[in-house]
């Protein structure tokens, strides 16, 4: 993902301190998967308490285009309210939203009124959601030589954590259960599983985990 910024901005200080620090001054990084961790921790080192926000794992032309709920899509629905600015980024955002919009409407999922107001269809966030985790987990499946088993709400999933994804609608982890297998939403509980045997209910966009207490029993001579 590349990410711009200005120099006004507290992101920026923190992607441009090590450039900084060797008299090179840039405006453009190619930004790591892990760099919310990286971040976090050079914060921390600086005595420093900041939170930081990834909007999205792929950039403004990407989401245009995607088959997913992407940031873009959450800006449309209303649920992601933060201002934007009149320059810079915030005006690219604006063009995007527009260009999202035309692509939404060609893609079922929009309308425009006479008055050229936008009209998403209702529950366009899990309906996008659905379809490229139906479409990404068919050809992750395949992959692997399995097949693909969709979780429905208030289905149960439980089988072995594979590892995660970054989709346009957001992280997901991949489960094996044998059978089949599943992508379902990620959540932090899941880093310390992976490789082990997991179990949640799909609860909407989201999954409620369930995890037991291992016991180690000992016996004494």
């Amino acid at each position: 993902m590349r990410l711009s910024l200005t120099p006004t901005c507290d992101v920026w200080r923190r992607c441009d301190a090590p450039a900084l620090s060797s008299g090179v001054s840039a405006v453009c990084w190619l930004i790591p998967e892990d760099f919310e961790v990286r971040a976090t921790a050079y914060d921390t080192g600086r005595g420093n308490l900041t939170r930081i926000r990834l909007l999205s794992g792929h950039d403004l032309k990407q989401q245009v285009k995607s088959d997913g709920a992407t940031w873009l899509d959450q800006r449309l629905v209303g649920r992601d309210k933060s201002p934007l600015a009149m320059s810079g980024f915030g005006v690219e955002v604006r063009k995007a939203l527009d260009r999202r919009t035309h692509e939404l409407v060609r893609q079922g999922h929009a309308s425009r009124t006479a008055d050229g107001a936008r009209r998403p269809r209702a529950n366009l966030i899990l309906t996008l959601q659905q379809q490229e985790v139906e479409r990404a987990g068919r050809e992750l499946a395949a992959e692997r030589g399995l097949a693909f088993a969709p979780v429905q709400e208030g289905q149960t999933v439980r089988g072995k954590l594979l590892g995660t994804t970054q989709l346009a609608s957001g992280r997901f982890a991949m489960i094996d259960n044998g059978l089949g297998f599943s992508l379902v939403p990620w959540r932090p509980v899941l880093e310390n599983k992976i490789g082990r045997e997991v179990m949640g209910m799909m609860r909407g966009e989201h999954i409620s985990w369930q995890f037991r207490r291992t016991r180690t029993l000992g016996i004494g001579i």
